[in-house]
């Protein structure tokens, strides 16, 4: 090999490189985290998910009323009402789109009967009947979705990867006619951002 040959050969292996590394650079954006306020909340008990193959979005709902909520608020709630181990949500999105963690991301929730043991519960705070999503809430539930669907490598336009509570649990009307109308966006933002 001549020197020539050698330099050529030397800038392919450099390009080659740079290429690489470009795509690990692509590769972690794609994993990118939203800011989450961890709470640190209580829980009487732990369990772990085996598995996340779906979504399931939810409102506080209160009756009535429109209101914010904290996860703090429902945590206690939910144990003191409901005698949960806590909070039964993984993430909860205030009406200013703060993402509070309710559950360890790992745990099993208490969200969707029958489903828990494999799903991820996002709340939204309000009551989606009688108000609307802010679009501070809808911003964070689009990156809030689209991160954990490339964590879990979920493919979020498969019939039944982001659903509504009301899709798994038919007895509820839950999150809202609002929201629930507006889960085919969420959807779109996160196969648009894979």
């Amino acid at each position: 090999m001549d020197r020539r040959e050698f330099l050529k050969a030397g800038a392919l292996g450099f390009l080659g490189l740079m290429l690489g590394e470009a795509k690990m650079i692509h590769a972690e954006a794609a994993y990118y985290e939203p800011m989450i306020y961890k709470r640190f909340l209580q829980f009487t008990e732990y369990e772990e998910r085996k598995a996340t193959e779906f979504l399931v979005i939810h409102h506080t709902g209160y009756p009535g009323i429109d209101k914010d909520s904290t996860a703090a608020g429902i945590h206690k709630y939910h144990q003191e009402a409901n005698g949960w181990a806590g909070i039964g949500y993984h993430y909860l999105i205030r009406k200013d789109g703060m993402i509070e963690q309710g559950r360890r991301p790992n745990a099993v929730g208490a969200h969707a009967f029958n489903h828990n043991q494999t799903s991820i519960g996002i709340c939204l705070a309000g009551n989606f009947n009688i108000g609307t999503p802010t679009a501070a809430q809808m911003d964070s539930v689009k990156e809030l979705c689209a991160w954990l669907c490339q964590k879990y490598e979920l493919k979020p336009m498969q019939k039944g990867v982001i659903v509504g509570h009301k899709d798994v649990n038919h007895d509820v009307d839950c999150p809202g006619r609002q929201l629930y109308k507006r889960l085919p966006e969420i959807r779109q933002f996160c196969e648009d951002n894979r």
